[in-house]
């Protein structure tokens, strides 16, 4: 098993590259198409699959990253008719991420990239509309607003 602190240093060294080496804007956008390749090898490797509406597409790929480890737990909750909030536990990468953002630097954010990725296998596009975090309670929570692709 890979440590913990292993992982997140490996994070933050990571993207600290990419945003030196392409910029902000740019990272923001090689992070995107991670979360790409990484749904298709997950859907390749058939560790997660596409639901019949988006909610159990993303609720398989929340059991995976439990089963990996890469967080505890990964709640979400539709809160309007194009909103969700996406509350996750035992983040891994949670003080690279912090740190990273702190820097005004882009964070890898892999989660959000390969449910975005999952969203848009299905014809839906989603946009990140609030980050929190809660380094004491190891809690993050995004607010996305999910729509159909048009």
């Amino acid at each position: 098993m890979i440590d913990e602190n292993f992982f997140d240093t490996l994070n933050y060294c990571i993207c600290s590259a990419v945003n030196k080496f392409v910029g902000r804007e740019k990272a923001v956008e090689v992070f995107r198409e991670v979360g790409r390749f990484h749904f298709k090898a997950l859907l390749e490797k058939g560790e997660v699959k596409v639901g019949s509406t988006p909610l159990e597409t993303l609720e398989s790929v929340a059991r995976y990253l439990e089963k990996s480890g890469y967080m505890n737990k990964i709640v979400i909750q539709r809160t309007g008719e194009n909103e969700a909030v996406v509350d996750m536990y035992g983040v891994s990468v949670l003080d690279s991420s912090v740190r990273l953002t702190d820097e005004n630097k882009a964070p890898s954010h892999i989660m959000t990239n390969t449910m975005f990725a999952a969203l848009d296998e299905i014809g839906y596009e989603a946009e990140m509309i609030d980050l929190l975090f809660d380094k004491e309670g190891n809690h993050v929570r995004e607010k996305w607003v999910i729509k159909k692709r048009s």
